[in-house]
């Protein structure tokens, strides 16, 4: 503690020439104010000066240091602080008190700041929550929503100051490449992500969780879309042209048997969905009623959904159980028979054929399911039969609680029907498939 001293200073100037003594003193700005509080100038044995406030709180003095006396720090700037302390005296309140309370009040909201999430945990935090819902495509958006958002905002930024403009950029990246209909779909993705994000933080289950965004609005949400982008799907194959597909996928280079098989039965089954019969495990196969179960864990519409088998979606099987019959899926992935093959390996086998064959239509996978719907139409089958066979969606309470086995006949008439249509001798289908 500094001496006492009876050393007083009016200005800046005065109050940095303070004597140097080798011993600790205290010197304080001459006024005639009383009873709020003084501003002071603390000087060390060295010479060192230190603005302080000097008050009492029950006739005993306190303390607080405000800042060293520089040509920067004057004595002007060191008085409007201790003015501020005095006030704070005057509403009968002990400064330092009050100056610890704002402390821990600062300490409180730097604390909930650095829990305020990143913009990769929003993403993470929404791919967890499809995951949890049971939403095949979680891994898929994920990627998405990196690969197209970090050239853009660091995945370290949070996630409360991402702004609409930058949101804007993004999809206007995807636009200018080509990819409008992407730029949707990425959009898609934002607008949920910080949906989930703004549910989070007020969804009492997300009460002990380390991170919080903090967010109040989304910034994606006044942002259109590209209503021009995205058409309802009109590509199909003809008849001949499927005929021929059967016939010559597998020759193409890299397609390989496993997924030559896939694209048969995603035909002699209706038009499913590829996804649904290669994460099927041979558990789903009734090799005695003729069938296969989509169950509902791996439905896209979580419902569980029967398939007729006719004989040539049979033979196709029994060759895929003879190859794979160490493994639990129809399926399984190369080198890691435990897992079921991966959709986009399917993809690239039509990217693989199409290379070979560039003078063959154009067509992706969902293609495949819009052209058994169009062509089973031609041959006469009804559109009721046509959507329960892909598992389409019924709204009726009735259709929501069917029994697995309603319409089984009408669908297996109906596949059996589409196969003969398939097998016609105009090529050479029945020989390939049947050995």
């Amino acid at each position: 503690m500094a001496k006492k001293s009876n050393t007083q200073f009016k200005t800046h100037d005065q109050a940095i020439r303070l004597p140097i003594t080798g011993k600790p003193y205290e010197a304080y700005r001459d006024t005639s104010e009383r009873g709020t509080g003084r501003l002071g100038v603390r000087v060390s044995a060295k010479g060192s000066k230190t603005w302080m406030f000097r008050y009492f709180i029950d006739s005993k003095p306190k303390f607080i240091s405000i800042g060293t006396v520089s040509e920067k720090f004057t004595m002007l700037k060191a008085a409007d602080i201790a003015e501020g302390y005095s006030s704070v005296i005057s509403q009968g309140l002990d400064p330092k008190v009050e100056l610890e309370k704002d402390k821990k009040q600062q300490a409180t909201v730097e604390k909930e700041e650095s829990l305020k999430g990143s913009i990769k945990q929003l993403f993470q935090a929404y791919s967890d929550q499809m995951k949890r819902e049971g939403k095949r495509t979680y891994a898929t958006v994920f990627k998405s929503l990196e690969k197209e958002t970090y050239p853009f905002i660091s995945p370290i930024t949070k996630a409360k100051e991402v702004k609409t403009d930058e949101i804007k950029l993004i999809l206007a990246a995807m636009i200018k490449r080509g990819a409008p209909t992407q730029s949707n779909r990425v959009r898609s993705y934002l607008l949920a992500a910080f949906n989930n994000g703004l549910r989070h933080d007020n969804d009492p289950a997300s009460l002990n969780e380390n991170v919080l965004f903090g967010l109040t609005s989304n910034p994606v949400a006044i942002i259109p879309r590209q209503k021009d982008a995205e058409n309802v799907g009109e590509n199909y194959l003809l008849l001949p042209e499927v005929k021929a597909l059967l016939v010559t996928f597998q020759q193409a280079h890299k397609v390989g048997e496993l997924f030559a098989n896939l694209l048969k039965l995603t035909f002699y089954t209706g038009g499913q969905r590829p996804y649904e019969l290669a994460a099927s495990e041979w558990s789903a196969i009734d090799w005695d009623e003729k069938t296969w179960l989509i169950t509902k864990d791996i439905s896209k519409n979580k419902r569980e959904h029967m398939i007729p088998l006719t004989d040539t979606a049979l033979h196709i099987l029994k060759i895929l159980k003879e190859q794979n019959k160490d493994s639990p899926f129809i399926f399984p992935k190369h080198r890691a028979p435990y897992e079921h093959a991966r959709l986009d390996s399917f993809s690239q086998s039509i990217g693989y054929y199409r290379k070979a064959n560039p003078e063959f239509k154009s067509f992706i996978p969902r293609d495949i399911r819009r052209t058994c719907k169009t062509l089973m139409g031609e041959l006469g089958v009804s559109k009721e039969i046509r959507d329960r066979l892909q598992n389409h969606a019924f709204s009726d309470v009735s259709s929501r609680h069917y029994d697995r086995f309603d319409y089984l006949p009408e669908k297996r008439h109906a596949l059996e029907s589409w196969e003969s249509r398939l097998n016609e001798v105009a090529v050479k289908n029945v020989v390939n498939l049947r050995g």
